[in-house]
């Protein structure tokens, strides 16, 4: 029932961080750069990956990343990096479509 928990407050903390950070810059240019920091950092923050020596056990990927790259000395940091990097990719990717469609739409009512 713990490992629930701490997801929980994973879960609730990069809510919390998302709405804090979205707050933040909400006056800034670039609207798709926001949308895309907005949407990079919860997958960053919430993409699980498994804990090394722990069998069926996951914590937040960048968790893993920084722990074992960091501290410790045979630490096998690559999965977790992989993982950091897919969801950088998809992510990205997302919003650039989203991004594309999203001008595609407005050019086809500014020329209606």
């Amino acid at each position: 029932m713990a490992y629930v928990w701490a997801w929980v407050v994973v879960a609730l903390c990069a809510l919390i961080g998302t709405l804090g950070l979205g707050m933040a810059w909400r006056g800034l240019p670039l609207a798709p750069v926001r949308w895309w920091l907005t949407w990079l950092i919860p997958v960053c923050l919430l993409l699980p990956a498994p804990v090394p020596g722990y069998e069926n056990q996951w914590a937040p990927a960048f968790v893993v990343f920084l722990f074992e790259g960091l501290f410790q000395q045979q630490g096998a940091p690559e999965v977790a990096g992989r993982i950091l990097l897919a969801g950088v990719c998809v992510t990205s990717a997302g919003v650039l479509v989203w991004y594309l469609l999203n001008r595609r739409r407005s050019a086809a009512a500014e020329s209606d």
